[in-house]
């Protein structure tokens, strides 16, 4: 599934939350990366999955997003290249990296008491030209993004 959004899109419904994540994109606010994760989220609640948890952290990793989708767990990691030139965001989840998500949610999992199905997915997003029907002549373009869902990416 592959579809290019813009912040304003996604948070159509909450127009101040839009305007201030684009407001902070950058040095002073967030960086590309949180924003990436950010999108993420909308992206997937836009695909019934229902967010628990992000930016899950223990002794043993860190989990970007954790969702429920019909009684499935979902671990999501999300990948943000600004260009796709030297591979996908996918490229970069290593089996080094996949352990680690793998034993992070074995821990969630016992912390929850959870024995419910499991799945591991990673966005990979990169950036994409904003169109000229986004900006307005006072305001520049809002970031926008190639979106690619890999669902079941590993186990």
């Amino acid at each position: 599934m592959r579809k290019i959004y813009t912040l304003q899109q996604l948070f159509k419904k909450n127009h101040r939350a839009g305007q201030k994540l684009a407001s902070q994109a950058g040095p002073a606010g967030k960086t590309m990366g949180e924003l990436a994760e950010t999108v993420a989220v909308g992206y997937l609640r836009e695909h019934g999955l229902s967010v628990i948890t992000t930016n899950y952290r223990c002794r043993v990793g860190e989990i970007d997003i954790i969702a429920n989708e019909q009684q499935r767990l979902v671990f999501v990691e999300v990948r943000y290249r600004k260009s796709a030139h030297y591979g996908g965001g996918a490229a970069t989840v290593t089996p080094k990296k996949q352990r680690k998500l793998i034993k992070t949610a074995n821990l969630y999992l016992q912390q929850h008491r959870a024995n419910v199905e499991c799945r591991f997915d990673v966005i990979e997003m990169s950036a994409a030209k904003a169109s000229s029907k986004t900006s307005t002549a006072s305001k520049p373009p809002a970031p926008a993004f190639h979106i690619h869902w890999i669902k079941n990416a590993f186990m």
